[in-house]
């Protein structure tokens, strides 16, 4: 009873303490000193729509009551409006009127601008909903080096798209969205595009390279994670199968890499995850040929092995593989050419007139140079013509080669000159164009063919265009120059020449798909 007694009396206290102090603090009047914070008002819109890659102007009026604007500092913000969003925001701006580049890829994005007294310590705080909206379509991808370091540009043009109605380039396409450098040397930029489902670029360098969303530009992988082994490292080429029938229905590519072949499927259900080198039994070595064919049936890849000059195989069967390189059938090659001994380097191929693949080999001995066409979609007779290239001025200095697949079109260069060989009909080749400044140097030459069997059947500008890149090595600029030309029989319309400009030197070039349905 007494303890209960004593709890009553301290707790009556300790109410009583409190009352005091409260009425103390109350009468307490003027004892400190005040001063009131200054007001101010931000107005600005609370959504803004902005394209991507465009300099976003936000102007901001600021009501300010009992202070100077010399009194704040700015700091713009930016994140995009998604799970742990706000942990990737970054700094974009100081200043109160924002003018920003925005890079950023299509979606929404949460855009605050901080107002901080200097004087009080207080921030004022302006939210602003931004939504990007895409603008990459399809183009012409620019893989470039300047000032040592490698990056690429899109170019979007209504010389060869309907998508666009003006010019516009975009630059540093992949720092510009990732945030980082592209490690080492440009070597390939490479395009991919299967069942309307997959669409990837790809672009490898003497250091690695990487695989980017082709609708974003964001990355997905550096390759060394596609790769199960970095160590003999030398990117040669990079080869996207197109044809429906071929590995392209399997979502199969391929990399040529120091004479080794990898190839790897984006479709997971066939159970590739890294780029696989074939198997070798027998004591089979081989060494690839950075050329392939691309338009083919019954295999999962051929290659041509530049140490035994003979074509090689993936049987496929039903859409999977033993995966053990194997030489072509016995009755794969005809009456034009034994295709298990052909006794020649591959300097070029690729997919031209009537779907056949077209090779140029130079003989070992003789250093005579021929051109072959393939059917290689047949499972015999593959082999269908064979056209000596003995009158063909520059052949064997030519470096650059470009073929049509809707005539019998085929252009050679040297770094000065381009030439069209007349396979189908005189036999003969002829300088077509030689370029105006003696200073550049033709760097790249391609035929713009944006089709892809079954999806893409069809482009307004599918073979009518002639791509050529050139480097002054004074003035250290790259160029891109476009020809229409006629599809039928390669004329070259010069009066058409549509120059791009301003890029560094340029070490390779590729169509970009645009989205699938768009």
């Amino acid at each position: 009873m007494m303890k209960k007694i004593l709890y009553i009396l301290n707790f009556a206290l300790s109410v009583i303490g409190l009352m005091i102090g409260v009425a103390a603090c109350y009468d307490d009047k003027g004892n400190y000193d005040y001063s009131e914070l200054p007001d101010i008002t931000i107005e600005a819109k609370d959504t803004v729509y902005v394209t991507q890659f465009k300099i976003l102007e936000l102007p901001i009026d600021m009501k300010l009551d009992g202070s100077e604007e010399s009194d704040y500092e700015f700091s713009w913000r930016i994140w995009p409006n998604e799970v742990k969003g706000v942990w990737k925001q970054k700094n974009i701006c100081k200043t109160k009127n924002l003018s920003y580049t925005v890079t950023e890829i299509p979606g929404s994005y949460s855009l605050v601008l901080t107002c901080h007294n200097k004087k009080s310590g207080v921030n004022t705080y302006k939210s602003i909903l931004l939504v990007v909206q895409g603008i990459i379509t399809e183009g012409w991808m620019v893989l470039q080096e300047k000032d040592g370091k490698s990056d690429f540009d899109i170019i979007m043009s209504p010389y060869f798209s309907n998508r666009v109605d003006k010019d516009q380039i975009l630059h540093d396409v992949y720092k510009s969205i990732n945030q980082e450098q592209l490690e080492g040397r440009g070597v390939k930029i490479g395009s991919f595009f299967c069942l309307g489902r997959y669409q990837n670029v790809t672009i490898l360098t003497d250091k690695g390279g990487v695989r980017l969303n082709a609708i974003t530009m964001q990355k997905t992988f550096d390759i060394s994670t596609l790769m199960a082994d970095m160590s003999d490292w030398k990117p040669e080429n990079y080869i996207f199968y197109h044809y429906y029938w071929s590995s392209g229905r399997y979502g199969y590519d391929a990399i040529v890499s120091n004479g080794r072949f990898y190839e790897y499927s984006a479709i997971k259900v066939m159970g590739f995850t890294t780029y696989i080198e074939p198997i070798l039994k027998d004591g089979m070595t081989y060494k690839a040929s950075p050329y392939a064919p691309r338009y083919f049936d019954y295999y999962l890849a051929i290659i041509y092995d530049e140490l035994g000059g003979r074509f090689l195989c993936f049987p496929n069967n039903n859409g999977g593989s033993t995966w053990i390189l194997q030489e072509m059938p016995d009755n794969a090659s005809g009456s034009v050419v034994n295709m298990k001994n052909m006794h020649a380097k591959l300097r070029y191929m690729d997919t031209g007139f009537n779907n056949y693949d077209y090779g140029l080999f130079e003989d070992w001995d003789t250093h005579t140079n021929t051109l072959y066409a393939f059917n290689f979609d047949l499972k015999t007779n593959v082999d269908k013509a064979k056209y000596s290239a003995v009158k063909c001025p520059e052949i064997q200095n030519a470096s650059y080669f470009a073929i049509g697949d809707l005539g019998p079109v085929f252009y050679y260069a040297t770094d000065r000159d381009i030439y069209q060989y007349d396979y189908a009909g005189t036999n003969t080749g002829n300088k077509v164009y030689s370029l105006a400044n003696s200073e550049e140097k033709i760097t790249g030459m391609k035929i713009f063919k944006p089709c892809v069997d079954r999806f893409i059947p069809s482009h307004p500008y599918n073979n009518k265009v002639l791509i050529i890149s050139t480097y002054n090595k004074r003035s250290k600029e790259g160029k891109v120059y476009m020809y229409y030309v006629n599809v039928s029989n390669g004329a070259i319309d010069i009066s058409s020449e549509k120059i791009f400009s301003g890029f560094g030197e340029i070490l390779d070039m590729e169509y970009n798909f645009p989205k699938y349905g768009s």
